[in-house]
């Protein structure tokens, strides 16, 4: 993370990763997009993470094959870690 609070794509992608592996327990639980915003604005206070760039970051991990998101209603989606 760079110090005028700008994150690298790539710094996000990292974080999210983090999130989804702690949050299901290595992959045994599903976990809603909003824990994850959650957890990642606990875990780094003074970083200005929108939803917009974790959505960025899940779709980078879904096209890597480390996550599946499915739907969970209109606003809400389920993040399946897949763990190797």
């Amino acid at each position: 993370m760079a110090g005028n609070g700008v994150w690298a794509p790539q710094t996000v992608v990292n974080a999210v990763k983090e999130a989804v592996e702690r949050l299901s327990r290595n992959g045994e639980v599903p976990v809603k997009e909003t824990d994850i915003v959650s957890y990642i604005e606990s875990m780094l206070p003074s970083a200005s993470v929108g939803r917009t760039d974790i959505v960025k970051a899940l779709i980078t991990l879904e096209a890597l094959g480390v996550v599946r998101v499915v739907s969970s209603g209109w606003k809400e989606r389920i993040i399946l870690y897949r763990s190797r």
